[in-house]
Order: structure tokens, then sequence, then C-alpha cells
């Protein structure tokens, strides 16, 4: 189901459009581009996740911020971000990835996730039932699962289980969509990655049946409302004062929000 995802792009003249555009036209699920150089804004339409859009730009050399998500049906059923970091010391922790989740329809969720900068293979990751993120993961809780029913994977699992991120290179990304929860019931929960793969429950061992025997946790963060569509215009960062792109850069190398 298609989404729209709203970037700023820092373009100074008309051939960062050209090359905006023809970096983009290259991503698969990318079906429509509308830049805006005075506002420098870019409107990306298609399946291609927020993720891939955001990657493809920054290999220019670029600096850009996804703004908004929403539906290409119109309105901003609800969206919502997931920051990882590492480890169980946050406070002095690098930013490490993102998930971003898109109600693109009243039952209908669309999620990306992306990291960098951890070991390549394949990494378990799950919604937690806590947003606790003082001693990850044992203060996340157990993944979310209020049917009760057996770890598994992404379809019959519990519906926290979102299966396995694969890494190659330092850089994976994940991307779909599910029926089996709405933005609205997972914020202010956690999300945890782990150190190795989820065997999404078919092992022997006592560590299959809770967490599909992952390891640790070795990223984490909290799910929190995010923009949709139109609704963050900012340049400049309240916070801290740092224009936009001063922030990402910052994000970038692996700085704290």
């Amino acid at each position: 189901m298609p989404i729209k995802v709203q970037l700023a792009v820092d373009m100074t003249c008309q051939s960062c459009v050209d090359d905006i555009n023809r970096v983009l036209g290259a991503v698969p699920g990318v079906d429509k581009i509308d830049i805006s150089l005075d506002d420098k804004r870019v409107i990306v339409e298609g399946t291609a996740g927020p993720s891939a859009v955001l990657k493809a730009i920054k290999d220019t050399g670029r600096a850009a911020v996804v703004r908004g998500t929403g539906s290409s049906s119109g309105g901003n059923i609800g969206a919502a971000v997931c920051i990882f970091e590492e480890g169980r010391a946050l406070a002095h922790s690098a930013t490490r990835g993102l998930a971003r989740f898109v109600q693109v329809s009243e039952t209908t969720c669309f999620v990306d996730i992306s990291v960098s900068g951890i070991a390549n293979g394949s990494h378990g990751i799950a919604i937690h039932e806590c947003g606790d993120l003082s001693q990850v993961p044992e203060s996340c809780g157990a993944h979310w699962n209020p049917d009760g029913v057996k770890h598994g994977d992404l379809a019959t699992g519990h519906r926290g289980d979102l299966g396995n991120l694969v890494v190659k290179d330092g850089w994976g990304d994940l991307a779909f969509e599910t029926d089996r929860f709405k933005v609205w019931e997972i914020i202010g929960r956690s999300m945890v990655i782990g150190a190795g793969p989820d065997d999404l429950g078919k092992g022997d061992s006592a560590a299959s049946k809770v967490d599909g025997g992952s390891g640790p946790g070795i990223l984490a963060g909290v799910v929190a409302r995010s923009a949709g569509l139109f609704e963050n215009d900012k340049q400049v960062c309240a916070c801290s004062g740092n224009t936009l792109w001063t922030e990402q850069r910052l994000v970038d190398q692996g700085h704290r929000l």
C-alpha cells in the first residue's frame, strides 16, 4: 500500500533538484517525486520505505531529514518513531538507527526499520511491553503478547514479534506491512534488537520459546508519536538551536538526539 514521505533536504540550486530526481528515480518502489527548491522540500510517494529514500538522498552527500510520513490516500491516521541507541548505559550511547511506523489504513501499519554500526548478520527484533530503558532488556519487560500466544514469526507469534533484521556491510533495513497492530497500540512501548538471530520459536532451547534465542539486547528505544505529513515545518530545533542540517549531521556521527 503506497505511503508518502516528506523530507527536508539541503538544496541550493537546480542541479541539486536534478540530482535528487535522478537518485530517487532509481529507488525501487518510488512512484512519484515532488521537489520544491524554494522550500527545500521533497515529497516521495510509493511503496519504498522512508529509510531507503533517506539513504538514497544522503548518498549524494546532502543533509536530509524525514519530516513526516502518511498515507497516500490522504489524512494522517497515525505515525510513530523509535530511535535505537546502544547498550545499557543509554546516557552515554550512540544513536544507531530508527524504526518508523505509518498507519496507512484503519487496519494496516507500514513498518520501516534501519540500523547501522552493529555486527553483520541476522538480529532478532521485537516490541516489548514497557518503555523503561533503565536496564535493557530486563526493564523493557517481555515481548508484547496481548493474545497470550507462543513466540514465533511475524504472522503467528507474539504481536510484538517482528522477525529478523539482516545487517550487511554495517547497514541493515527491514520494511513490511502488518495488520497485527496499529500505531496507537505500540506508542510508549519499547523495541529491542538482539545480538543474534531469532529462531522464530523453532529451536529446542527454553530461550527459543521466549525470544527465539536472540541473545542480549544490544539496541533499544521507546516508540513515540511522530509528525504526520505537513505537521512539521521547523527549520531550527527548539531544544538546541541547531538547524535541521546540523542536527542530522550530529545524528549521522552517532550522537544522541
